[in-house]
């Protein structure tokens, strides 16, 4: 079973009255991380924004905070893929420095060679 969690973000003034307004409740926020969405330059909030086509924000950081929080704290994350690919990250790297990994040829279209 694969579990899912939704990812908790903190406001500015970090209010538990800001997180409800995000839809979290307390039980659901309980043994979450907690990201501090605030520490964020804004060229990194303009970008998220754009990533992610959010509407509204406004261009000052108090009006993108919210609305990038609002967004953020909405994703549900599968912890088993997110943690299998790290995983798997990790060991293409290992091999990769130890030359281990196959070499890619180039215009290979099947492991069949010429006649």
């Amino acid at each position: 079973m694969r579990t899912r969690r939704p990812v908790v973000a903190k406001l500015v003034n970090g209010n538990e009255e800001d997180e409800e307004y995000l839809g979290i409740s307390r039980s659901s926020r309980r043994n979450q991380p907690r990201v501090d969405l605030s520490k964020l330059e804004m060229p990194t909030l303009k970008k998220y924004r754009r990533a992610f086509n959010l509407s509204g924000g406004g261009d000052s950081k108090e009006e993108l905070v919210p609305a990038v929080a609002r967004h953020f704290a909405s994703q549900v994350v599968d912890e088993d893929d997110i943690l299998l690919n790290f995983a798997f990250s990790l060991k293409k790297q290992y091999l990769a420095r130890r030359g281990l990994l196959p070499k890619k040829g180039k215009g290979k279209t099947s492991g069949k060679g010429k006649k």
